[in-house]
């Protein structure tokens, strides 16, 4: 599989997001070049070439054709209309600045996805399809998320000569980073009629319909895609999770804000009378020593900083400034007090009150002071669940197309957002109806979407009124088989599994691990047959689809091992 890119246009600028999607859906055996470096023995080598949005010469135009004539696959994206007209569709040279995705869950492609109406929020364009004996319609972009008669296609399926190709009629590397991070112009102003602190949240008042805050739309979209891939181009991949029979993770976080030790005490025997781990992110000026943290550590848990400023213990979390101004020296001051305080990394964070900066400019500062996950996207007011429409792990990208080496970990909910009685920023719904919502989202994650849930619990909110809530969500995670990590346990998890990478031969999948690996899980597609003495071999069905699974155990850092296999 290989994944171009061209650098010197900017409209082909989310390629290298492309790739960290890609990754984040399992696929690690792709290799990348620039378009302009590329000819046709180069391509023949390859049985699938993915192609950003780029403007194409016409010797580009002839040379992937000529591929596709010949055997090969193409996954391309918002491709010019010279190029369409030559894969079977038909251009109207009209446009939608927005619309609604709607998969046919009906195809036999693509039976036993999720399939629920998501967001385009990137423009698309208009096609009519030209020659309906080679060419099929995957999904539909429609103005609304209710059915209606007619639909523009959105996702095309055109048979050439010997081979095929996937046409998606908008950039969907662009629109999964809208959905994960917002509407740029946002940047810096309240939207939502809170409290004056600008929050990651009111990057989404606007485009996220509150309907929809309870569908991973992002992660609807990268199934989506990598269920295409898997059609045009059968290859082994890795699963979300450690483990074959795991279908989601509650990943479990606590931000200190002054409590007292009983109520640290409090929240760590619930969580000890689940074996379930925390990170604890520790204020200024907190009640935990040394020995506090030492002591819980021994447990699992771990602890990281939560930025705040002096005026947090004076004034109220009034600011006399603007908050623009304060987020960077905040953060470079409480990250190293941390350091020089507790002798511990940040490897984690989140800031108190979830104080943000610009777009991503947060995220840039962070990677910059080691920071290697952020736990800042949490849903506020108006919104509860899956704000970035997602819950997996993704690094940041800016505008430009610039991915940024701090991973998106989106968190579900904390509880003064749901049932806190006086917040400006709570519901102020009853722990029952709380229950009800949360618990359907734990559900959904781990029976249909396999995607993360990530929550939030103070110990002196769950000491004094959220604990009927917090440890019933526990509970319901429990009995879906998701484990109970803390956030540092799923960045090391997350950044293992980001550097694994596959090679697939004729007779062989090569797996090899850049660091140490307790277990790892591959996923096969039907047609793949493997050595029984691989691994721990399993079947288990995803999206309506049964994949064999091959569980390795104990990777070390540098070696590689290999699978046997035989494809129909």
């Amino acid at each position: 599989m290989l994944l171009l890119h061209v650098a010197a246009e900017a409209r082909s600028r989310y390629s290298h997001y492309l790739g960290e999607i890609l990754r984040m859906e399992g696929f690690v055996d792709f290799a990348e070049c620039d378009l302009s470096e590329v000819d046709a023995s180069q391509l023949a080598q390859h049985d699938l070439v993915i192609l950003p949005r780029a403007a194409l010469s016409a010797g580009q135009m002839d040379l992937l054709v000529d591929y596709v004539s010949q055997g090969g696959k193409l996954l391309a994206f918002l491709p010019e209309y010279q190029f369409v007209q030559r894969l079977g569709l038909r251009p109207r040279y009209l446009g939608n600045d927005c619309g609604y995705l709607h998969i046919d869950a009906n195809h036999p492609r693509l039976q036993g996805l999720a399939a629920d109406p998501v967001q385009i929020l990137t423009p698309s364009v208009v096609w009519e399809i030209a020659d309906q004996e080679a060419t099929t319609q995957l999904a539909g972009v429609q103005p609304s998320a209710q059915a209606e008669d007619t639909s523009s296609p959105a996702v095309v399926w055109a048979e050439l000569g010997q081979g095929a190709a996937v046409l998606f009629a908008y950039d969907l590397p662009h629109t999964i980073a809208r959905l994960r991070q917002g509407n740029a112009d946002h940047v810096d102003l309240c939207f939502a009629g809170l409290d004056g602190i600008y929050r990651p949240s009111e990057l989404f008042v606007g485009q996220l319909p509150v309907e929809l805050m309870l569908i991973p739309q992002a992660d609807v979209q990268t199934a989506f895609l990598a269920r295409l891939v898997e059609e045009l181009a059968p290859r082994p991949r890795l699963w979300y999770y450690p483990r074959a029979d795991q279908s989601s993770v509650l990943i479990m976080t606590s931000d200190d804000d002054w409590s007292t030790l009983e109520q640290f005490e409090t929240l760590l025997a619930g969580l000890r009378k689940r074996q379930a781990c925390c990170t604890f992110y520790v204020v200024p000026k907190t009640k935990l020593t040394h020995n506090h943290i030492d002591s819980w550590e021994a447990e699992g848990h771990t602890f990281s900083v939560h930025p705040a400023l002096e005026a947090d213990t004076v004034r109220g979390m009034k600011m006399q400034e603007p908050q623009s101004r304060l987020i960077v020296p905040m953060l470079t001051e409480n990250i190293e007090r941390h350091q020089r305080e507790f002798g511990r990394p940040v490897h984690t964070i989140r800031q108190h009150a979830v104080r943000w900066l610009g777009y991503v400019d947060t995220a840039r500062v962070l990677a910059g002071l080691g920071v290697r996950m952020d736990m800042n996207y949490i849903a506020v007011s108006p919104y509860l669940g899956h704000l970035c429409g997602s819950g997996r792990p993704l690094r940041f990208v800016d505008e430009d197309g610039e991915v940024i080496d701090c991973f998106q970990q989106p968190t579900h909910w904390t509880e003064e957002c749901l049932i806190h009685p006086e917040f400006v920023f709570s519901f102020k719904w009853t722990v029952e109806h709380a229950l009800a919502e949360t618990g359907e989202i734990i559900r959904q994650a781990a029976q249909r979407y396999y995607t993360p849930v990530a929550l939030n619990s103070h110990p002196v909110s769950f000491a004094t009124y959220s604990s009927p809530l917090i440890e019933g969500n526990w509970d319901a995670a429990l009995a879906e088989g998701m484990p109970i990590l803390s956030a540092d346990a799923w960045l090391a998890w997350t950044e293992a599994r980001d550097q694994i990478r596959i090679q697939i031969d004729a007779d062989a999948i090569t797996v090899h691990s850049a660091v140490p690996v307790e277990r790892v899980t591959l996923m096969l597609p039907p047609g793949y047959t493997v050595d029984a003495s691989a691994g721990e071999i399993g079947r288990q069905e995803r999206w309506g689809r049964t994949y064999t699974t091959v569980m390795l155990s104990d990777l070390s850092a540098g070696n590689t091992s290999q699978i046997v296999h035989t494809k129909e």
